[in-house]
């Protein structure tokens, strides 16, 4: 039976990623996950594919205490509480992204680690999602994808970024779901499409550096008919829920 193996999240887009042995799934996803977004010195939404040392910093989030934890190199801790202050409106993907600039120490962390003068915002109105609420990978399709490059281990998973890592089914067994309901845990996730893969699945998921053509390799043999490279799925929420580690996952 297919599994829950891991479930991943990132309070802050693009920042290393957190694990939880246990969390709620709402209509928007994950509680805090990807709630706030990096802005660079040019008003631009900062990714880890552009800067790579984003992946040196991790968050977590108490959403009920409204409280930020930075994690940073050498152990140290950054918190304190999110105040929202001025309003601010910047694109993602072409899409307008509303928000308000935090201000705090987090801001000086992130840009002593990039080089470039970053600020924090939070967004409003939901998280900043690439698309969908939610997104799954096999780790068979991982597995597959670790052979093809002939790796002597498997590739850390945290590598593709997704909500849920599943055990238990075939590789790419994941596509077959699109369209269709699925429960993991107490959650109904309606599987809407594969997920686009782009330069970001190069970079090592704890130094951020590019050390594997990932993309290469799996383009050899995951291209699509319309020339994208896709890996995992996107999924939205039909009905919250909670979801554990080991948790069954099943189409409904």
């Amino acid at each position: 039976m297919a599994r829950v193996r891991a479930i991943f999240l990132s309070p802050v887009k693009s920042l290393g990623l957190m694990q939880a042995e246990r969390t709620a799934v709402t209509p928007h996803g994950i509680p805090g996950d990807r709630a706030f977004v990096v802005l660079d010195d040019r008003d631009e939404v900062a990714t880890l594919r552009r800067y790579g040392a984003l992946a040196h910093a991790r968050t977590r989030f108490d959403v009920e205490r409204n409280e930020l934890t930075m994690l940073l190199p050498g152990g140290r801790e950054v918190a304190g509480t999110v105040g929202d202050d001025r309003e601010h409106e910047v694109l993602m993907f072409g899409r307008p992204l509303r928000g308000v600039i935090v201000d705090g120490p987090w801001a000086a962390e992130l840009s002593a680690l990039t080089g470039i003068p970053m600020r924090l915002m939070r967004a409003l109105g939901g998280p900043a999602q690439d698309s969908h609420a939610m997104s799954m990978l096999s780790l068979g399709s991982v597995e597959q994808l670790s052979s093809r490059a002939n790796l002597a281990q498997p590739l850390d998973p945290r590598r593709f970024r997704n909500s849920l890592l599943i055990e238990g089914t075939d590789p790419h067994e994941e596509d077959s779901w699109i369209g269709r309901d699925v429960r993991a845990g107490t959650a109904v996730l309606r599987v809407a499409e594969r997920d686009q893969r782009c330069s970001l699945i190069t970079k090592n998921p704890d130094s951020g550096e590019r050390d594997l053509d990932t993309l290469r390799v799996l383009a050899s043999y995951r291209r699509q008919d319309d020339g994208e490279v896709c890996f995992g799925v996107y999924a939205d929420v039909v009905e919250p829920g909670d979801v554990a580690v080991g948790d069954p996952v099943q189409l409904v």
